[in-house]
């Protein structure tokens, strides 16, 4: 094969090669993009704004939502905050410690499901699995000498 020809064959495929590069870097660039925090906890969601209202202005209705008083989750919440406070990273913002706890106290006073409470709380299911049973430990523990609970064989009458 002669050099010309050689040298038309090389730049007609490095031509398609990038044309080529070029139409998957397009697409890459127009795909959408995954969510992966959400920024809108802060602002909106059940703590941001539901709770925090009847907290100031409805204590009788805060109660009944999360089956405590706000003196009571107050108290609750500084015993607790620091075994479920988790620090920022670069990639994102911790949630925070009293989110965690309205979470869990309302998911057990209510019995909704994780889909609802990530909705009402702007807060990720996967999230939501992960620290209710945390949340649920640390209260245990500070709370362990004031919580009776029933001995799981006379529970099932197992002997």
């Amino acid at each position: 094969m002669d050099r010309k020809k050689c040298r038309r064959i090389v730049k007609n495929v490095s031509r398609l090669l990038l044309v080529q590069i070029a139409e998957v870097l397009e697409e890459e660039i127009a795909r959408e993009k995954k969510v992966w925090v959400r920024k809108w906890r802060s602002t909106h969601g059940g703590s941001a704004l539901l709770l925090k209202e009847l907290y100031a202005e409805d204590p009788a209705e805060y109660r009944a939502s999360l089956r405590m008083s706000p003196e009571l989750f107050d108290t609750l919440h500084d015993l607790i905050a620091n075994s479920i406070q988790r620090s920022d990273t670069l990639m994102r913002d911790a949630i925070p410690s009293r989110i965690k706890l309205e979470v869990t106290l309302s998911c057990l006073a209510t019995g909704n499901s994780y889909r609802n409470l990530q909705h009402l709380f702007r807060v990720s299911k996967a999230a939501i699995s992960k620290f209710i049973p945390e949340v649920c430990d640390s209260i245990y523990l500070k709370l362990e000498d004031h919580i009776k609970v029933r001995n799981i064989r006379n529970l099932f009458f197992i002997r």
